[in-house]
């Protein structure tokens, strides 16, 4: 009988693999670290931004937070990317040597002046970046730049990350300020990831994680 692919996301990676026994016990027994309400405020400004990004697109411009800063354009086939940003359709490629079926939604997609593909993600904060900021999302980028090379695209060897948050109220109306980061990523750093992923999951359970507040948790009330 054939083994049924897991499924799984750039962004669940990300989270999951900060603690191997979360991510084994989310796929292997279906138990999700729990979760608060899920705020809209972020939801609603990367829809808005998105919009905004697609205003210069049908100029054939750039927007000012990008204009001298990349060397490259706004892909232009909306079709495309109305498809990749949808978070029920997305971008997706099974890796049948991880038995994993990867599924993701992106922001927004550069082309460089190569031809290559460069994937740009949104992210909304309520303070400043730091210099460290871009870290936490490294794998997230990592995992949509190779399924755009899993979809025979050619991929740029990184990413960006373009922050906002924000400035000034004044008059009924705010401002947001923007950082945009240049991330270097990997594909083959990517299959590592899968890798290690799939060994969590198909392995024994990991050990309780001390530095996670769930397992924390669970260890108490058990």
């Amino acid at each position: 009988m054939e083994q049924e692919l897991v499924k799984v996301t750039p962004s669940q990676i990300g989270m999951l693999l900060e603690c191997p026994r979360c991510l084994w016990l989310y796929f292997n027994k279906g138990i999700r670290q729990p979760m608060g309400p899920f705020p809209s405020l972020p939801g609603g400004m990367d829809l808005l931004f998105k919009n905004y990004f697609d205003s210069f697109r049908a100029k054939g411009t750039l927007p000012p937070e990008l204009e001298g800063k990349v060397e490259a354009k706004l892909f232009t086939d909306m079709e495309k990317l109305d498809v990749w940003r949808n978070n029920f359709k997305g971008i997706a490629a099974t890796f049948p040597e991880y038995n994993i079926f990867l599924k993701g939604a992106i922001d927004e997609l550069l082309v460089a002046d190569s031809g290559n593909v460069i994937v740009l993600d949104f992210k909304t904060r309520g303070f400043p970046t730091k210099e460290d900021s871009h870290t936490y999302y490294v794998n997230q980028l990592t995992l949509y730049t190779l399924l755009f090379e899993k979809n025979g695209y050619s991929v740029a060897p990184y990413a960006y990350l373009l922050f906002f948050w924000p400035g000034e109220f004044a008059e009924g109306k705010s401002s947001f300020n923007s950082d945009l980061v240049k991330v270097e990523v990997n594909t083959n750093e990517g299959k590592k990831i899968l890798q290690t992923v799939s060994d969590i999951i198909e392995g024994s359970i990991p050990a309780a994680n001390p530095s996670c507040v769930f397992c924390r948790y669970r260890n108490a009330h058990d």
